[in-house]
């Protein structure tokens, strides 16, 4: 092996402090996006305009490697990530530039059709401070320490996990039913949190930060845990992607609508795939949101062909690299009580 362990580290930390200042869900959300939802819905606005924050882009100081080995691989594609993310963030406002990288960084695969699902007859009676509670309940009886929850008032997301920060953020005005707090704690706690801390106790230090396939496979985890058979909102964001490349932000809302979303939630699911984007009239995506359903595929595939879920719940890697890390030392933790 000829990355010595100490430039393995040193590459783990630079991901860390590069990937700790670059928080989507708050740097995409568009500083004008309640006004423009107000006339977009109303229709005084075809098509809305959105404004960004700046966006300060860190500095990057990755040690060379060589690559001759599987592990060497793996570091490249992880520092490749990092820089293309970084990269993604210069690039918010140039429209056609951000949707090519996202691509990319991001690919659009097919997916399958949703199973039937029940519809959610249960109150939105759950608040954010409820949520907070409870998933500070859930770190607690996970043994796990110096994490924070809290409010954050401007993102795009219900809420998310900064790791790197050992951060969980709610989003102040969500509400959401009591059988939802129970699937996403699973999902934010059980799977998101845990799959960090447990890779932080790996000896390799590439499991502290996630191979790039792990990462993108992430939200698959975290989307299986929550609902083994899947939730249709995985579809409609993979949906809201596909039409997006083609499509200007209009175009896109009205085609989830004839999908069967709700005004306001076609509304939600188009301003994630088009965050990033100034002009609504603009073809393209932020295709991230396509990886919750072709993740979900993936571990779905996985265990109904045998994979172990504490395995894939030991550190963020992808299923396929399961028996590499296994054979070299990966530790296998328990899957913890809360699942």
């Amino acid at each position: 092996m000829s990355v010595a362990l100490e430039d393995r580290r040193s590459i783990a930390r630079a991901v860390i402090v590069a990937e700790k200042q670059m928080e989507f869900s708050v740097m995409l959300h568009p500083a004008n996006a309640a006004e423009q939802r107000e006339k977009f819905l109303s229709g005084s606005i075809e098509e809305p305009i959105f404004a960004y924050g700046a966006c300060v882009v860190p500095a990057m100081n990755f040690p060379e490697i060589t690559v001759g080995t599987e592990l060497e691989a793996l570091y490249r594609d992880r520092i490749g990530q990092t820089r293309g993310l970084a990269l993604l963030l210069r690039l918010v406002g140039h429209d056609s530039e951000f949707s090519a990288l996202g691509q990319v960084l991001f690919p659009v695969t097919e997916v399958g059709n949703p199973l039937p699902f029940p519809k959610e007859k249960e109150e939105l009676s759950i608040g954010a401070e409820e949520i907070m509670r409870t998933f500070q309940k859930a770190l607690a009886a996970c043994g796990i320490e110096g994490w924070e929850v809290k409010l954050e008032r401007h993102c795009s997301s219900r809420m998310f996990v900064n790791q790197w920060e050992k951060k969980i953020a709610v989003r102040a005005d969500v509400r959401i039913t009591p059988k939802e707090l129970s699937a996403l704690t699973r999902h934010e706690i059980g799977v998101h949190v845990v799959r960090y801390a447990h890779g932080c106790m790996q000896k390799e230090p590439l499991l502290h930060v996630g191979t790039s396939r792990g990462r993108l496979v992430e939200e698959g985890v975290a989307c299986f845990v929550e609902h083994p058979d899947g939730h249709p909102r995985l579809y409609e964001r993979h949906f809201a992607v596909q039409m997006a490349l083609g499509h200007s932000f209009r175009e896109t809302w009205q085609a989830l609508c004839e999908y069967g979303c709700s005004p306001e939630d076609a509304w939600v699911h188009t301003l994630r795939v088009k965050r990033g984007l100034t002009d609504g009239a603009s073809h393209g995506a932020f295709t991230r949101d396509a990886l919750y359903a072709q993740g979900f595929e993936i571990v779905r595939a996985y265990i109904s062909g045998g994979g172990r879920l504490d395995s894939l719940l030991s550190a963020p890697v992808h299923p396929e690299e399961i028996p590499f890390f296994v054979e070299a030392g990966m530790e296998v933790f328990p899957i913890p009580p809360l699942l």
